[in-house]
Parts: C-alpha cells; structure tokens; sequence
C-alpha cells in the first residue's frame, strides 16, 4: 500500500527523488515530529491489534512512553513504521460489507471514513483531544448537567415560558456536545474498522444510538409543525428515549463499568432458571385462565344500593334507573386471559396485595354473577400452592443463581485484587514482625506517665468506660416531652458529670499515648470529636439564657448530636468494630452498586414523570396507590414513589392507578393523561424485578460476601501473630545461646555450619517457612568442643536453653552428617 506524506508533495522534484518515490515505502511515511497516539501507531508487519485506553495511557492519564515504534530520520523527522490489521486477512474480516470490486477502498482500509489517512493532521488532532484524560471528565460534566436538565422536565411546563425555552435550548447544546464527542472519536479510531474502530465497543454503540436518537429528536422538534399530532406523538417517543442518556456515565465510570458487565455476564448462565420460572408461571397462568376467567367481574356502588345484586342484569337494571355510583366493573387483576393472568401472577408472587387477588378468587361465582364471599374455600390451594412454589422457591432460586454468578464472575475479574492483598498482608506481616522487634514506644516513659499508661490500657478502665456511657445513655432515655423541673435540672447535671468524665478521658489518653499516636486512631478521632460537640453543646445552652440570642434549632441539633456518645459503645466491641471495617471494606464495591441504583432510579423516574405526570388523582378519578405523597407530577416524587415502590409498599395499588380506562391515552392529551395498558405493567413489572429482586439482594449478598472475607483475615491476623511470637521467641532463645557460647570461646571450629544448618532446620519446622537469622558464630561451636574435653560428662549435649531449643545433640548431628556423607560417597 503505498504511504501518504502529511505535508503537501512540491511541484518540481529531482530525478533521485522521483526514482525514490516511485518505490515501495520501507518504513512507512515521512511525518513531521509530532508524537503519535498510540492507538494510531502502525507497525510494518501489517498488525493491527486494538490497543486498550490502559495499555495507551499511563497511570494518571498521561500518554506512555514511546517505545520502538519510531526511526530517527532527518531533523525534525520522524519515520513512522506501520502496522496493518493481522498479516493481510484482518482487514478484509473487518471489511467484508465492502464490495470486492471497490479496490479503492479496500486500499483505504486503515482511513477513518475512508478519507483521514493515520497520519492526517486532523486525525491526530482529533485523537489526542479525545484520548484526553480531560476530555473525558468534561464530557462527564456535560452528562450531570444534562441529567440535572431532565430532572428538571416536568409536564406542568407552559410551552412559552422562560423555563421551558432554556430546557429546550439546553437539550440542543447537550445533543451538540454528544455528536461532537462521536464526530472527534470516530474520526481518531475509525467507526468500523480500525486499530481500536468505534462500534466494536457495546458501551459505545449505546452511546452513540443515544447520540443518533437525540440528534433525530432535534432535528424532529425544528422542523416539525408542532400541532400535528402524528408529530407529537413521535416526538414524545423521542423525550422518552432521552432519559437513557444517564446511561453514557457508566462507560466512563471504570468501577461502575466493571459492575454492570459483571452483572451482564452473571445473567448469562441463568437460562435454566429462567426457562424454569416462565413454565411455573405459564401453568399458573393457564390453569388461573381455566378457574377465574370472567368471574372477577362485579357490580360497584354503595353497599346497601347493591346488597340485593345477583348478577350483572340486576346491576345493569341499576344504573339504568339511575342509582349513582352503581357499575358493572372488572378487577384491575383478573384472569379473563393470560396476560392479565401472568400480570396478577407476579402482583401475587412479589406478596404484595396478594391476599386481595386470593380473596377475589374464593369469592368468585361465576360468569356475570354476583361474587359471594368464601364461595369455593377450595380455591385457597391454587394460591397457595403458587405462593409455595413460585414465590417463595422459584424466585428465590432465581436470585440466588444471579448472586452466585456475580460473585463468581467478580472472582474472576479480581484475581489482581486478591495478588494485591496478598502483597498488602505480606507487608502486613513484615510491620509486625519490625514493630515486635523494636522496644516499645514508652520504654522511655517516666514512672508517672508509665503507671499513667497502664492505667488508660487496661481493661478495667475501658469496663469503666463502657459503664459511664451505659448510664449515659440510660439517661439520655429518660428525656421525653413535658419533663419536670426536677428532671430537667438532674439531667443536665448528669450531662455535665459524663462530658468532663469523656474530656478527662481523652486528656489521660492524649497524654499517655502522645498526640500523634493519639490522633493516628480513628476511634480516639470519634473521641475528640465527641467531647468537642458536648462541650459546644453546653456553652450553647448556657448562652441561650443571657443576652446573646441563639437560634433554637442550633440547641435542638446538638442535643441530638449527643447521641453519637453511644458510638463510643462500639470502640468496646471487637465483633461489632470488625463488621463496621466490614461495611467500610465493602464501601467502594457497594457505592458502584448505589450508583447503579440512582441511575436505576433516575431513569425510571424521568420515565415515570413523562408517562404518569398527567394522571390525576380527584373525587371523579380515585386513586389506590397514587395521591398526595406518591405521584409522578415532578422528578422528586417520582423518585420518592420509586422508591416506594422497591420497598414493595402497595406497588400493586400504584400500578393499578396507571391501569385505569377512564383516561385519555391520545398524543393531544393534557389533563388526566395515561398510557397504553401495555406499557405500563411493562414499566413496573421490570422496575421490580431490578430494584426489588435483583439489585437489592445483591448488595446483601456482597455484604455477607465480605463479612465472611473479614472474619478469614482476622483468623489469619491470629495466626499471623502467634507465628510472629513463635519467631521472636526462637530468636530469643538462640541469641541467649550465642551469648553464652561467646563468653570463653574464639571463632573458630568445623561444627559452626552444622550447628547453623541445624538452627535453620529447627526453626523450618517450628516456623513452617526458612527464615534467615543472623548465623551463629563459631564461638559457639567452639565452646561445645571445648567443653567436650573440659567437661567429659557435658560433651553429649549443648546447654539446656540450647537443647530445650534445638532438641539435638552434637554427636547425633556429627553422625548424620557422617552418614550422608557415606550415602553421598
């Protein structure tokens, strides 16, 4: 393929010139001295390899160094070597939509678009602005404000208004901002073909479908007649497709990202399970259609209008001699078909309102009869026996398998997590055993502030301790609303007494362990901060009394704050501490989680105020589940109600309010506007399965998940020490020997590496892994043959603390090194 210069060819060239440019380019292309992004380098064995934003970027976002993909040439120069899709066939794979006899783009097979070559300027330009760890958290902070604009979308809106003009001048720079990013990133990798092309990215397919949609909605909303109604109707398709755009955080968002394609990829091997519960609620279904259908029907209006109705004629007759309120109506969940019979189903098996739908069934009778309460008490099985199996068994099974697929997906994506603990206890275990050896902090203490010490650690005192905060708190309970004079005086000085117990405390512990020790504890920070607020608290109220006026709310706030002193409870408790470093180990993991959450909710919140903010709730139009402190009017309280809803909170009356007939599902609508009965059981039956069933037991599972990790650390930590003691205890013992054997001894004598090798031996076996120590002079061999003719009866055996330590003997040592000597020979 014959390379491009990036600067303009001059129009009179020497004939070596010509004679050079008339042949194959061996090291690609001449480019002036700009620095090529990696994911544009080319090498010339014709390989393209996608090359990660990991692998092009350094650790802080800034580019990696240069390796060899570079010649030197001229000043100034550099040449470029290139580098193809795979020797010669992945081009072709990746172009294989492109005609054959296009040869001229087949020549163009690493041009993005087919017109910018690598080396275009542009196309550098482009890459480097887009690869840019900056570039980047801008586009994130164009997405926040975009979300704050969809926030603030509400059907309440007048058309003309200043609001609505900014809205909608705000969605237009928003839709700019988008397709510039998509324009710059396609540009720099290609869109379909490429060293790292765009589409071959899921996460930037969604963005840029997001991107295509808001650009088409623009489009639509400038040069649409705004009173068609086949226009509006497309239109608000187009609003509802723009609360996706939330969605384009988590390609920016690594630990989010990993998250959901764990999530993603965990769902995957559930076909079983989900082929399972489709079945059990199929037979359900069917079976339900065969019992209830068109017996859920009854006649609706004042009781003693109707006490005498036995079938639909006798209500029918009713309402035609004009008794108000009377109706011949359906339940919202019946089983007149398998849809509604599925949709009742799962009202039934999430058991929220399913006593009603049980109810309904024993006391139906029949096709356009009357229901009469406990008709078939048999009934009660078919409920039952769906409650027992799908509910309860069936559901759980299904998201207990997406827990453990999450989990074991997320073990396999943190093998370099779990290297990286390892690499933290190791150096764990190097602290502790340096801390062991060096002398203790207050080996230098003075005898005051020594017995001052051991006072403030020792567990008499924190029993002392826990008891003042026991009382504390047994005080703070007696507190209620139109407390005696009497009382109110004792208390306070109750809670004089424990704030200069507390002050005292941590003035003795300031002093004893020294301020940065001190300090370096995060309970003793809780401590401080503790004692400061009570003794602010107290200044307060004495304060609220003289001349200086305090705002009530102030007082009202600190006295709350006081109950934090049941905080210093928890300092007392190892268990209870444990599972609190628990809850702060699983944080980041759970805050990925939580943001998925809000992004959860916040999509189906936008959704929700754009389908349901219309609905209203009145004496012609009443309401189950939605009303005054649950409805869609507004992006607050759709979330408030979503939330609701995920609790399982009569979920089952809201979505019954957005069932409703009596309500116009036209695209001219304005007032008590509703949606198709299609969309919205699809809305919340899929809202459910993800907040109520899904998300939530997965943060529980990973809670339980790191909970058991840290109890497996803290056994560890136990068994860390005891060997970290073993160790010192052995070198202890071994320096007392060196010691005594160096006293008379000089440094010379053959047993030194046996007694050294043998040392070494005893502490494998005593310590489970070789640790090096300082060896053992050749003093102490020395002493021992000395002492063999010294001493005839000493000659068997070292010294005591010797033996006790080694558990040998220098003859029986001299004869096994003999005896392998002999085996060797």
């Amino acid at each position: 393929m014959r390379s491009l210069s990036m600067s303009r060819v001059p129009r009179h060239r020497t004939a070596s010139s010509q004679r050079h440019a008339l042949l194959p380019a061996q090291s690609g292309p001449v480019v002036p001295n700009l620095a090529l992004p990696q994911s544009l380098r080319f090498e010339s064995t014709c390989s393209v390899y996608p090359l990660s934003r990991h692998d092009s970027m350094g650790a802080k976002g800034r580019a990696a160094p240069e390796t060899s993909l570079t010649e030197a040439g001229p000043v100034g120069v550099k040449k470029t070597k290139l580098r193809s899709s795979t020797p010669g066939l992945d081009n072709e794979i990746k172009a294989w939509w492109i005609p054959r006899r296009w040869k001229a783009l087949h020549k163009r097979l690493d041009y993005s678009y087919f017109i910018f070559p690598p080396t275009n300027r542009f196309r550098l330009y482009c890459a480097r602005f887009s690869d840019h760890k900056y570039f980047d958290h801008a586009i994130l902070l164009c997405i926040g404000l975009n979300c704050i604009t969809l926030a603030m979308e509400r059907p309440s809106i007048p058309p003309r208004s200043t609001e609505r003009e900014v809205l909608v001048l705000a969605n237009y720079i928003f839709t700019v901002v988008f397709a510039v990013e998509m324009a710059l990133k396609t540009i720099a990798h290609g869109l379909f073909i490429g060293t790292r092309p765009y589409a071959h990215s899921g996460w930037n397919v969604m963005d840029g479908l997001i991107v295509v949609v808001s650009l088409v909605d623009a489009f639509l909303a400038l040069v649409a007649p705004s009173n068609s109604p086949k226009i509006f109707g497309v239109l608000r398709v187009f609003r509802l497709l723009r609360s996706l755009r939330p969605l384009r955080v988590i390609n920016r968002a690594p630990g989010l990202k990993l998250v959901v394609e764990t999530l993603l990829t965990s769902l995957r091997p559930i076909g079983n399970i989900v082929l399972i519960s489709a079945i059990f609620f199929l037979i359900f279904g069917i079976l339900g259609v065969q019992l209830f259908k068109g017996t859920f029907w009854h006649c609706q209006g004042p009781p003693s209008a109707i006490k005498n109705v036995r079938n639909r004629s006798d209500c029918l007759a009713l309402s035609a001699r004009g008794v108000a309120g009377v109706s011949w109506v359906n339940r919202k969940y019946n089983f007149d078909n398998v849809g509604q019979a599925l949709m009742a189903l799962f009202v039934l098996s999430s058991k929220d309102g399913w006593v009603n739908i049980m109810y309904n069934g024993l006391d139906a009778v029949g096709v356009d009869l009357q229901p009469i309460e406990n008709w078939n008490e048999w009934r009660l099985l078919f409920f039952i026996s769906f409650l027992l199996l799908v509910g309860f068994f069936v559901l759980n099974m299904f998201v207990g398998v997406v827990v453990e697929n999450f989990h074991r997906c997320r073990e396999e994506q943190e093998a370099e997590e779990r290297a990286r603990r390892a690499v933290k206890r190791a150096e764990r275990l190097e602290r502790r055993r340096q801390k062991l050896k060096e002398p203790p902090y207050y080996a230098n203490y003075s005898k005051i502030r020594l017995y001052q010490h051991n006072v403030v650690t020792s567990k008499y005192f924190d029993l002392a301790i826990a008891l003042v905060i026991g009382v504390n708190v047994l005080t703070m309970a007696m507190e209620h609303y139109l407390m005696p004079h009497e009382l109110l005086y004792a208390l306070k000085i109750f809670n004089y007494f424990f704030t200069a117990v507390f002050f005292f405390e941590a003035f003795f512990k300031l002093v004893a362990l020294g301020l940065r020790r001190y300090i370096s504890d995060r309970w003793n920070q809780l401590d401080v901060a503790i004692v400061l607020l009570s003794i602010v608290g107290i200044i307060l109220e004495e304060m609220e009394n003289d001349l200086i006026p305090i705002n009530p709310t102030i007082i009202r706030v600190m006295r709350v704050l006081r109950i934090a002193r049941i905080l210093k409870l928890l300092k007392m408790a190892r268990g209870i501490r444990a599972l609190l470093d628990t809850v702060f180990q699983a944080l980041p993991q759970v805050t990925n989680l939580g943001t998925l959450f809000f992004l959860l909710f916040f999509i189906f919140s936008t959704l929700g105020v754009e389908m349901f903010g219309r609905l209203e709730c009145d004496d012609q139009h009443p309401c189950e589940g939605l009303g005054e402190h649950a409805h869609f009017r507004n992006f607050g309280m759709a979330f408030l109600t979503l939330f609701r809803v995920a609790t399982g909170d009569n979920w089952n009356g809201i979505m019954k309010d957005a069932l409703r007939s009596d309500c116009r599902s036209d695209d001219e609508c304005i007032t008590n506007c509703c949606v198709s009965p299609i969309i919205a059981p699809i809305y919340f039956v899929i809202f459910v399965l993800l907040a109520q069933f899904t998300l939530v037991n997965v943060v529980v599972a990973v809670l339980m998940r790191h909970l058991q990790e840290s109890n497996q650390i803290m056994r560890d930590d136990v068994l860390m020490d005891d060997e970290i003691e073993r160790e010192i205890h052995l070198e202890h013992l071994r320096q007392l020997e060196r010691h005594d054997a160096e006293k008379a001894l000089n440094n010379r004598h053959p047993a030194v590496t046996e007694v050294n090798q043998m040392l070494q031996a005893r502490e494998t076996e005593t310590l489970g892994t070789s640790t090096n120590f300082p060896p053992v002079s050749a003093a102490a061999a020395a002493s021992t043959s000395s002492n063999h003719q010294k001493h005839p009866e000493e000659r068997t055996y070292l010294s005591a603390p010797t033996a006790q330590s080694l558990g040998a003997s220098l003859p029986d040592l001299h004869n096994r090194r003999s005896q392998q000597r002999k085996d060797t020979l």
